[in-house]
């Protein structure tokens, strides 16, 4: 049974995942990752090297999240997240210029992006500028 995240750290840790599968050279892992953010109606914003990543809050929105412990909890939606989400990030918002952001990242993967209009939240550091990963590739050794 998935746990939902209580603070910021496990959101980051979950980020970081989606960020290994991203960049994973394991083909199964790399296209789990697309197709969430393809699908995903409410996303998370963050950086990574200046420039803003998204992922889906009903991956980040629970505990130590994994590709194995996704696909067995698959029936959740991300608005089972969202109440997590917003107590750690505040309200979501929705905006045009991130809109159009968020369908040129996506379209650089493979496989079709939800028609749908999204809500977005961004992460915040320890000193309230936006979350951004280090300039280091994330790898199964960093995480």
């Amino acid at each position: 049974m998935l746990h939902f995240v209580e603070n910021t750290d496990q959101v980051i840790e979950n980020i970081k995942t989606i960020e290994r599968y991203l960049n994973s050279e394991v083909e199964e892992e790399k296209q789990f990752a697309q197709d969430l953010i393809k699908k995903g109606r409410s996303m998370l914003i963050y950086k990574v090297n200046g420039q803003n990543h998204f992922a889906p809050i009903r991956f980040l929105g629970f505990k130590k999240n994994s590709q194995a412990a996704h696909i067995e909890n698959e029936n959740r939606e991300s608005r089972d997240t969202a109440p997590a989400i917003q107590s750690l990030m505040g309200k979501p918002f929705t905006h045009d210029v991130i809109e159009k952001e968020f369908n040129e990242y996506a379209n650089g993967f493979k496989g079709a992006t939800l028609k749908a209009k999204r809500k977005y939240w961004r992460i915040r550091n320890d000193h309230n500028k936006y979350f951004e990963l280090s300039e280091e590739p994330v790898s199964a050794e960093t995480v």
